[in-house]
């Protein structure tokens, strides 16, 4: 190797590291990572690449996906997203809907005037699960108890308690939360998830709620400060001979505003409970209980603690109904049918204006009210393309499907078949995917 190419190499890997850096997958599986100079109509890339002194020239019918690396700058989950009549999803906050034209500003494409026929609806209230703890990755922040300090301890990422003990911590949890744990034993299991619980309060009966988990089956209880035994919330048909592998994966639902739970187990939804006690648990601790006898070997790992926003599980749960009317669905389940007017700025929120079924006057329903509008007169969401094109993933949380891409001088441009031609921020693309392989024009000779 010759001191101008390690020269030129060195440099290109620098390059590597930088905002554009993208891993490119191709038709044979294989790899290559480097810098996207650019990109044709026909979707013939240019990579600057390390193991190359010159630029890479990759046919298009040869690169299959292009996944970029970290984003030059930050780019915020949209709370709002506009699902286009061919399926696609802009992440975008709605400004107005005025003569026939929805007006959008998206961070990933900027503003766009975009039909109302093509439009399907529009979703608000959208925010991402908040993390508030991951683990364990030691003890901190857990308190043992001392007559089981000794039961406890730490092995490959887990929880592990040979002998009976109980170890606790102060989550923080908030009004609605979730919770995810993996169990794993090795003989008879006996074990408690205690939560909701006031912090360090393993010992006399308070307010909170317990998932046990013995031979014989799995349940959720209801303990209370107030009244002896505890009263059943959920009983799951999971005894410890149902799983071969001797493990299981939990997840804890709870909405202490409406007294609601929900269990699912391995990743299927057990039920959605209310918990009949008056007196919510407005505890914001949580204990993991060992009560197996000596050499049970019980391993409880996976901990995640995340505050809920059930708008997610709103939103995929409602449905566009029948006939060629709009829709408005209110963010506790109201439902009206009639005519989306207009949308209008009013001290920087949003005012859905909504002629309803049921009266003469406009409905002014502000947008913290609004879970879903379905528009009418949009088609319902085609089924996507599989051949021809690509689709395009957004860091914004949009996604798209486009007939053609192109890189060039740190610009992209993208020919929707909706929207026709889009101006996209480079540094918005998080994935390229090719549907189909084109038949790629040749390579021009240089």
């Amino acid at each position: 190797m010759n001191s101008d190419f390690r020269r030129c190499a060195a440099f290109l890997l620098g390059m590597v590291s930088s905002a554009f850096a993208a891993e490119i997958t191709l038709q044979d599986d294989g790899k290559l990572t480097g810098e996207v100079a650019s990109m044709d109509a026909e979707g013939n890339v240019e990579l600057l690449s390390p193991i190359s002194e010159k630029p890479l020239r990759i046919r298009g019918d040869k690169a299959l996906r292009i996944d970029f690396g970290s984003a030059g700058k930050a780019f915020e989950p949209a709370t709002e997203r506009v699902e286009l009549s061919n399926g696609d999803i802009l992440a975008a906050r709605v400004n107005s809907l005025a003569d026939g034209l929805l007006n959008v500003e998206s961070a990933d494409l900027g503003e766009i005037s975009i039909p109302r026929a093509m439009v399907s609806s529009i979703q608000l209230g959208i925010s991402t699960k908040k993390v508030i703890y991951s683990g364990p990755k030691d003890f901190e922040g857990w308190t043992r108890d001392e007559g089981g300090a000794q039961s406890w301890k730490m092995e490959g990422g887990e929880f592990v308690a040979e002998e009976q003990g109980i170890i606790s911590m102060d989550a923080g949890l908030p009004e609605k939360f979730i919770i995810r744990f993996s169990m794993k034993w090795s003989n008879y299991p006996n074990f408690q998830f205690r939560f909701a619980e006031p912090p360090g309060g393993n010992s006399g009966r308070v307010d909170r709620y317990l998932l046990q988990f013995v031979g014989s089956g799995l349940g959720v209880f209801r303990e209370s400060g107030s009244k002896s035994g505890n009263i059943p919330i959920a009983v799951a048909n999971r005894s410890s001979g149902r799983d071969a592998n001797n493990s299981m994966q939990v997840e804890i639902r709870v909405d202490r505003s409406r007294s609601h739970l929900q269990l699912f187990i391995d990743g299927q939804l057990q039920g959605r409970y209310t918990d009949p006690v008056p007196g919510i648990p407005s505890g914001t601790g949580i204990s993991l209980v060992n009560r197996a006898p000596r050499q049970s070997d019980q391993r409880i790992g996976q901990i995640e603690v995340l505050e809920w926003d059930d708008s997610a599980d709103r939103h995929r749960s409602e449905e566009r109904g029948e006939g060629g009317e709009d829709s408005l669905i209110g963010r506790n389940g109201e439902r009206l049918g009639g005519k989306l007017t207009s949308i209008r700025r009013d001290g920087g929120k949003a005012v859905y204006m909504f002629k309803s079924d049921f009266q003469k006057d406009l409905l002014a329903v502000p947008e913290q009210e609004v879970s879903t509008v379905f528009v009418g007169d949009g088609a319902k969401p085609a089924k996507k393309s599989k051949s021809g094109g690509m689709t395009l993933s957004l860091r914004g949380g949009g996604q798209m499907e486009v007939s053609s891409c192109v890189f060039r001088s740190g610009k992209v441009t993208a020919e929707h078949p909706l929207l026709g031609s889009l101006d996209i921020d480079r540094d918005a693309i998080l994935s390229l995917q090719r549907r189909a392989a084109p038949k790629a024009n040749p390579l021009p000779s240089r």
